[in-house]
């Protein structure tokens, strides 16, 4: 699906891909404190080390 195909009009509109994090909601957490997020972003990794769920 193409971003242009989303019919949400925040929620995946914006996507950050990091490979390895400590945890992507400590990445959000770090993003609203430098006011450097945007509404309905999503933070995605393939390795989380700290992350609460990393036993998926």
């Amino acid at each position: 699906m193409k971003l242009e195909e989303l019919t949400t009009r925040f929620l995946g509109r914006t996507l950050t891909y990091i490979e390895q994090i400590d945890s992507t909601q400590m990445e959000i957490l770090r993003k609203i404190e430098n006011k450097n997020i945007k509404n309905g972003e999503i933070v995605l990794a393939d390795i989380q080390t700290e992350g609460k769920r990393n036993t998926w």
